[in-house]
C-alpha cells in the first residue's frame, strides 16, 4: 500500500482525489480540468519505494526520495496526452505549480530545472544529472506499475501512466518540450500567465495542506445586509451624539445609493472622505451592499495598514454580528482576523480543531469576512512565498476593502495599481479603496462619494500652520517651552528616535516630568501599551499633558490633544497626525504646527526617514497654500503634494517588479520574491529586554520547549511563547545589540539584555539608552 502521509496512514490515491476535489472548489471553473491534472499528478512521485521508505523511517534515499520534479513532469505529460495545443502558458504553469508545491516558488525556467536547449539535453547539464535520478525512480516504479496503473484506472489514466513510465525518452521529451514553451513565452509573453499560475498554485497548496491535515473544508457564513444594518442602528443609538453625526450619515447614505447605481459598471471603486467621518461603517456596508448586489460566494477582505488598528476595526464588525446566536457559536465561519500576532483559534461548534488545523484555516482565510493587514494582502497578491500564496485563490472571488490606501509606500503605487487592474480584469473580484488622501496614481477608480470635496469643506476641526524655517532640536525646545500653556495639551511627533529622545530630555529639564510622557519603539511593546492607556485616560479626564512621540501615534490611537506639533513629513502623515487633534470637533479649531527640524549638520530628520524628494514635495505643497491651511483645504493640499510626488518619485522598483510579474520571474533575489512592505533593515537586530520576572520565565520556557520531541507540539508551543516574547523585544541597531548576551536558541541567535543589566542600559521611561550621535531610522 502506498501512502501520502502518516499519523494516521493516508492512502496516496485517496489523498490525490481529495486534493482534486478541494482545489476545484477553491479554483476557477474554467480551469477545472487543469486543477484535476495538477491534483492527480502533484504527488505521483510518492509511488516510489524510495519515498515510502523515508515516510516510514526505514531509510532516507536522499534525492531518490524526492517527488516534486518527477510529479511535475508527469503533470505536463498528462496535459500533452489530453489537452495538447499551442498554449504555452498552461504547461509552464502545471510544471511550476507541482515543482514548488512543497516550498516557495522556484525559478522554474532556470537551467537547474530545464535544459539550455529545446533540442537535446547534454549529459553535463544540471538537468542531465537530474534525469539520471529520474531514470532510477522510473525503474523503481516500473517494478510495481500494475499497482499504480490500477489506482489511475479509476479516472481512466492507466494508459497514460504506463506510457510515461515505459517510454524511454518520456523525461527528455517533456523537458525539451518545456524549454521550447518557455522560450515561446519569453518572446510572446502573456500578462495573464502570472495570475493564472498563482490561482492554480494557491488552489493546489491550500487543498494539499487541508487534505494532509485531515481537515474537511468549511462552509463560511454571512449575515444579510438588512440584519447588520439593523444592528448598526441599535449600536448608534447607544452612543452619545457627536458634532459629526450628520456628516457621517450623509456620507454613509450617499455611498449606499451610489454603489447600487454603479456596481455593474466596473470593478475598481474608491471612497474618498475626511478622517473621522465613519469610514469603517461606510466602507464595510458598501462591501456588504456590493456582495448582496453581485450574489454568489464573494468573501469580504478588509485590509488595514497596521496591526495596531486591526483589533478595533475587527471589534466594530464583530459587534454588528453579536445579536445572532449562531455567530457566537461559530464566530470564525463568519469573521476572522489574520496577522502575524493573531491567536491560532478557530471557533466552529462542529469541530474541535488542533492548533495546527486552526492555524491552517486562518491562514487559508476560511471565513466570510477576513480582517487583515496590507502585508498579508499585498504580499499574497505579489510574491512567491508558499505560506502567503496558499490564500491567493480567495482573492479571485472576493470584495477587497483597503483602508488608508495612502499608507502603501509611494514607490509601489504603480505596481499595486497594475496588479489591482489586472486582478479585477481577470477575476470575479472587486476592490474598494478608502482614504482621506487618495493618491493620484489610483486614478481609474469609480468614486462612490460624489462631490467629496464638499465634505472636506464642511470641516473645521483643525488647521495646519507651517513654520518651515530650519531649526535645531535645541531651538525648537526653547521656543516650545517659552510658548507652553499649562491649560493646553500637546502632542509632539518626531521623525527619528534620537530626535524624540532629545526633545523629551530638553523639555523635561525645563518643565519637569509630572505631565510629560514619551512613546516610541525604543520602549518594549508591553510598556508602550501601558503608557498609551495612561495617556488616553488622562486626556479623557481633561488633564493637560505633553506627549513626545514618533510615528507610532499616527494610526489606531484614541488620543485627542489641543495642539499637535509635527516635524515635517509626507502630507498624508501630517494629516494623520492632525487626526489626533480636536477629534470630536469641538468649538475651537485645533492647531497643528508643522516645523522643520534639522540635526547639527543641517540635515532634515524627515529626509533621513522619507527621503529628500518627499520632504521637498511636502514643504513646497504646504508653503504654496499660505501661513494657515484650514481643514477645508486639505484635499487641495493632498492633490498638490501627490502631483509633485508623481513628478519626482522613482518608479524603477515598481517597473522591475511589474516586469517580473509579466515574465513570471520567481527569483527571491531579483524577481517577484523581492517585493516586501517591510523594510529589510539588516543592520537592525531584535533585542529581548528581560524587564520583569515574566520575561525571565519565558526564556526558561523556550529552552524547555526546544527539548520536546514531537515536531507539531514543539512548533505550536514555540509560537505561543514567541508571541509572548514579542512584548519584550525591540529592534535596535546591531551596534547596540551586540554589547549584550547572544544566546543560541534552537538555530537562531537571540540577543538578551538580562535583568542584571536592565538598569544600566534601559531607562524605564524612554527605553534603550543609546549613543547621542546615532539616529535610528525607524519608528
Amino acid at each position: 500500500m502506498f501512502c501520502s502521509h502518516l499519523a494516521p496512514e493516508k492512502y496516496l490515491f485517496d489523498h490525490l482525489q481529495e486534493v482534486v476535489q478541494y482545489s476545484q472548489a477553491h479554483g476557477d471553473m474554467q480551469l477545472s480540468k487543469i486543477h484535476a491534472i495538477i491534483g492527480y499528478a502533484h504527488d505521483f512521485g510518492k509511488y516510489t519505494t524510495f519515498f515510502q521508505d523515508r515516510l516510514y523511517g526505514r531509510k532516507d534515499w536522499g534525492e531518490y526520495s524526492h517527488h516534486g520534479y518527477l510529479s511535475a513532469l508527469f503533470g505536463v505529460y498528462v496535459w500533452k496526452s489530453f489537452l495538447n495545443d499551442d498554449n504555452f502558458v498552461i504547461p509552464i504553469c502545471i510544471f511550476s505549480t507541482i515543482l514548488s508545491h512543497h516550498g516557495d516558488l522556484k525559478p522554474f525556467s532556470s537551467k537547474e530545472y530545464l535544459p539550455a536547449n529545446f533540442r537535446k539535453i547534454e549529459p553535463f547539464e544540471t538537468v542531465g544529472l537530474k534525469v539520471k535520478i529520474l531514470e532510477e525512480q522510473r525503474r523503481n516504479m516500473v517494478q510495481h506499475l500494475d499497482v499504480i496503473a490500477n489506482d489511475y484506472e479509476k479516472i481512466g489514466w492507466d494508459h497514460i501512466v504506463q506510457g510515461f513510465l515505459t517510454q524511454e525518452t518520456s523525461f527528455q521529451d517533456i523537458l525539451c518540450f518545456l524549454r521550447d514553451k518557455v522560450d515561446d513565452f519569453k518572446f510572446e509573453s502573456d500578462e495573464k500567465a502570472y495570475f493564472i499560475h498563482h490561482l492554480l498554485y494557491s488552489s493546489l497548496i491550500a487543498a494539499d495542506k487541508m487534505s494532509a491535515a485531515r481537515i474537511v473544508p468549511v462552509q463560511d457564513r454571512k449575515l444579510s445586509f438588512e440584519s447588520l444594518a439593523l444592528q448598526k442602528e441599535n449600536m448608534l443609538k447607544e452612543r452619545n451624539p457627536g458634532n459629526l453625526d450628520t456628516i457621517r450619515t450623509q456620507i454613509f447614505d450617499q455611498v449606499q445609493v451610489k454603489i447600487a447605481e454603479v456596481y455593474n459598471q466596473g470593478k475598481f471603486f474608491s471612497i474618498t472622505s475626511p478622517t473621522g467621518t465613519g469610514k469603517t461603517f461606510t466602507g464595510f456596508f458598501a462591501a456588504k451592499k456590493l456582495q448582496e448586489l453581485l450574489g454568489g460566494p464573494h468573501k469580504i477582505i478588509y485590509a488595514l495598514p497596521f496591526t495596531s488598528i486591526i483589533d478595533q476595526n475587527y471589534q466594530v464588525i464583530a459587534d454588528l454580528h453579536t445579536a445572532v446566536q449562531d455567530f457566537k457559536n461559530n464566530e470564525n465561519l463568519y469573521l476572522l482576523k489574520h496577522h502575524h500576532l493573531s491567536n491560532a483559534e478557530y471557533k466552529n461548534e462542529a469541530e474541535d480543531y488542533r492548533r495546527d488545523q486552526a492555524e491552517l484555516l486562518i491562514e487559508n482565510w476560511d471565513s466570510g469576512i477576513v480582517v487583515t493587514t496590507f502585508v498579508q494582502l499585498l504580499q499574497t497578491m505579489i510574491g512567491q512565498r508558499n505560506r502567503m500564496l496558499k490564500k491567493y485563490h480567495v482573492l479571485s472571488r472576493s470584495i477587497i476593502l483597503l483602508d488608508e490606501v495612502q499608507a502603501i509606500p509611494v514607490e509601489y503605487y504603480s505596481l499595486v495599481n497594475y496588479v489591482f487592474e489586472k486582478m479585477t480584469a481577470l477575476y470575479d473580484c472587486r476592490i474598494i479603496l478608502m482614504t482621506a488622501t487618495k493618491p493620484v496614481f489610483f486614478d481609474r477608480t469609480i468614486e462612490l462619494l460624489d462631490h467629496h470635496e464638499y465634505y472636506f469643506k464642511q470641516l473645521h476641526r483643525t488647521c495646519l500652520q507651517p513654520k518651515l524655517t530650519k531649526i535645531t532640536v535645541e531651538e525648537f525646545c526653547n521656543i516650545f517651552v517659552e510658548k507652553w500653556d499649562a491649560e493646553r495639551s500637546y502632542l509632539i511627533v518626531a521623525n527619528t528616535i534620537n530626535q524624540s529622545l532629545e526633545i523629551y530630555q530638553r523639555i523635561k529639564n525645563q518643565l519637569g516630568q509630572k505631565a510629560l510622557y514619551y512613546l516610541s519603539t525604543n520602549i518594549i511593546p508591553l510598556q508602550r501599551r501601558a503608557i498609551l492607556k495612561e495617556v488616553e485616560n488622562r486626556l479623557k479626564e481633561g488633564e493637560k499633558i505633553i506627549l513626545v512621540a514618533t510615528q507610532v501615534v499616527e494610526a489606531g490611537v484614541d488620543v485627542d490633544f489641543d495642539i499637535v506639533v509635527r516635524d515635517i513629513a509626507p502630507v498624508d502623515s501630517i494629516i494623520q497626525c492632525a487626526g489626533r487633534c480636536n477629534r470630536n470637533a469641538g468649538d475651537n479649531c485645533g492647531l497643528v504646527q508643522v516645523v522643520w527640524m534639522t540635526d547639527h549638520n543641517g540635515r532634515s530628520f524627515g529626509s533621513k526617514i522619507y527621503g529628500s524628494s518627499m520632504i521637498h514635495a511636502a514643504r513646497t505643497a504646504l508653503e504654496s497654500l499660505g501661513a494657515v491651511i484650514p481643514e477645508s483645504e486639505y484635499g487641495q493640499l493632498v492633490n498638490l503634494y501627490y502631483e509633485k510626488i508623481k513628478a519626482k518619485i522613482s518608479v524603477d522598483q515598481s517597473d522591475m517588479l511589474i516586469e517580473a510579474i509579466k515574465t513570471m520571474d520567481f527569483d527571491s533575489e531579483k524577481g517577484v520574491g523581492t517585493f516586501s512592505l517591510i523594510d529589510d533593515q539588516r543592520e537592525y537586530i531584535d533585542l529581548f529586554v528581560e524587564w520583569d520576572e515574566k520575561a525571565g520565565v519565558l526564556l526558561s520556557q523556550i529552552e524547555d520547549v526546544l527539548k520536546v520531541n514531537d515536531d507539531i507540539q514543539r512548533r505550536n508551543k514555540l509560537k505561543d511563547i514567541g508571541k509572548k516574547m514579542r512584548q519584550y523585544i525591540i529592534s535596535v541597531p546591531s551596534a547596540f545589540a551586540v554589547r549584550h548576551e547572544a544566546r543560541l536558541i534552537g538555530y537562531q541567535t537571540l540577543y538578551i539584555l538580562d535583568q542584571g543589566n536592565v538598569g544600566h542600559y534601559y531607562d524605564p521611561v524612554t527605553g534603550l539608552k543609546r549613543n547621542d550621535d546615532f539616529d535610528m531610522q525607524c519608528y
